[in-house]
C-alpha cells in the first residue's frame, strides 16, 4: 500500500487544504506534490480530493483516512526524536533526563530561574519516558533525571537499588481529563463513568508510577479499556492526539495547561489520582560541580513550581 512518504503528503495536503500550501511547508515543487496525490489516488482506487477552482475538498474516503494518517505522523516525530535522545552525549555538559511533557512545561520555568542563579553551565537534555530514564541513570549516562515518580520497587535486575537512589518531590497535583473541544457537556465535575463510552488514548507507562498503578483497575472497573484508540508512551504525545479529536485522555495538570484551549477541554475528576514529580539523581555516581550545583539549586524549588 502506501508508503510513509505518500502518507506525509497526503497529510499535509489534507492539512492545509492547498497544494501550494502543502508544498511550502515540505519544501518541494508544487508539480511534484500533485503528481504525487494523483499517484496516491491512482494505487488506492478512489479520489482524495475533489478539485475546485479555488481549494481542495476532502472526500468523506480522506476525513476517515485523515485520522490514521495523524497518527502515522505522529509516530514518525517521536520515533525521530527518539532516535536523536539516544545520540551521544557531550561530557561536558550536565546530562539531564526529562520526560517529553515535563521538558515542555515544567522545564522552561526552571530553566529560566536558573539563568538568574547561574550562566556557566550547558545541558544536554534527553526526553523518555520514566522508566526508561531510570534504565539511562543506571548506566550512569545521565547525571540528574526530572520525571513523574517510577516504581523503583517494580524495578528489573538492572534498575537501580533504592538505597543509592536520591529523590526529591518538587511538585505534587491530580490527574484531569483532556478531551476534543466541545465533545462533552461542561459540568464542574466528572467521574471516570462519563468516559467509558468514548475513545480513549492510553498512556502505556503509567502503571509504573507510584500511586498511578491502581489507574489499570479504575479503567478496567469503568471499561474505559473497552474503548481504547491510540496509545502514547507520554503525556505530552496523548495530549497531541487529543488535540488532533482522536480521542480523551488522562494527563498531569502541567501538561493540561500546556493544550491549545480551543481544541482541548480541560475536565476535573471526582476520582482522587494523584502523580508527584520528582528530581532523582543516582548517589553511587560522582557528579561534577556544574550538576551538583544544578541539581541542589532544582532541590530547593521544592513546592514552589
Amino acid at each position: 500500500m502506501l508508503n510513509s512518504k505518500q502518507i506525509e503528503i497526503f497529510y499535509h495536503i489534507y492539512k492545509e487544504g492547498s497544494i501550494t500550501k502543502a508544498a511550502r511547508a515540505l519544501n518541494v515543487s508544487q508539480p511534484a506534490l500533485s503528481k504525487s496525490i494523483s499517484y496516491t489516488e491512482d494505487k488506492l482506487g478512489f479520489k482524495l480530493f475533489n478539485r475546485s477552482s479555488k481549494k481542495l475538498i476532502p472526500t468523506d474516503e480522506a476525513d476517515e483516512l485523515y485520522e490514521y494518517a495523524s497518527m502515522v505522523i505522529f509516530q514518525l516525530d517521536s520515533f525521530n526524536n527518539t532516535a536523536k535522545d539516544l545520540m551521544p552525549l557531550n561530557s561536558n555538559d550536565i546530562n539531564v533526563g526529562t520526560t517529553p511533557s515535563i521538558m515542555q512545561t515544567l522545564m522552561p520555568e526552571i530553566l529560566e530561574r536558573y539563568k538568574k542563579y547561574s550562566l556557566n553551565s550547558g545541558f544536554n537534555f534527553i526526553n523518555l519516558n520514566s522508566n526508561e530514564l531510570l534504565n539511562r541513570l543506571v548506566n550512569k549516562s545521565l547525571d540528574i533525571v526530572i520525571c513523574f515518580d517510577p516504581a523503583i520497587s517494580n524495578r528489573g535486575s538492572n534498575q537501580l537499588e533504592e538505597n543509592t537512589l536520591s529523590k526529591e518531590i518538587i511538585h505534587e497535583g491530580m490527574h484531569v481529563m483532556i478531551s476534543p473541544k466541545n465533545t462533552l457537556k461542561n459540568k464542574p465535575r466528572y467521574s471516570l463513568n462519563d468516559f467509558a463510552d468514548h475513545p480513549f488514548i492510553e498512556i502505556t507507562n503509567l502503571i509504573s508510577f507510584y500511586g498511578v498503578k491502581s489507574l489499570t483497575e479504575h479503567f478496567r472497573d469503568k471499561s474505559i479499556t473497552n474503548n481504547i484508540v491510540a496509545k502514547s508512551s507520554s503525556y505530552a504525545g496523548a495530549a497531541s492526539l487529543v488535540e488532533l479529536g482522536i480521542g480523551n485522555a488522562l494527563v498531569d495538570s502541567y501538561t493540561a495547561k500546556n493544550c491549545d484551549s480551543s481544541k482541548v477541554d480541560i475536565f476535573k475528576l471526582k476520582e482522587s489520582l494523584p502523580y508527584k514529580i520528582v528530581l532523582l539523581h543516582d548517589q553511587s555516581k560522582a557528579m561534577s560541580d556544574k550538576a551538583r550545583d544544578f541539581y541542589e539549586f532544582v532541590k530547593s524549588l521544592t513546592y514552589k513550581i
